[in-house]
């Protein structure tokens, strides 16, 4: 996945960045202010936080199970 199609997935109003963040960020605390963070690029220290390699690997699986989980409910009409 790529950061910027991350960035505007995540951009989208119907998208509940809580809920993605905790699956994204088990067990680490504050993990809602962690992506958002990522994501707007904000300062940290002395330098930004920045979306790594394994974050965007972690959101991929994490919209992946989303996406697959709502096409697994797709009305019977439309199959």
């Amino acid at each position: 996945m790529k950061e910027d199609d991350f960035k505007q997935i995540m951009a989208r109003p119907e998208i509940n960045a809580t809920g993605i963040a905790n699956k994204m960020y088990e067990g680490i605390a504050n993990p809602r202010v962690r992506l958002h963070n990522k994501i707007n690029n904000a300062k940290s220290g002395n330098g930004h936080a920045r979306l790594t390699d394994d974050d965007l690997s972690k959101a991929w699986e994490v919209l992946k199970d989303l996406a697959d989980d709502i096409y697994s409910r797709e009305p019977e009409e439309n199959v």
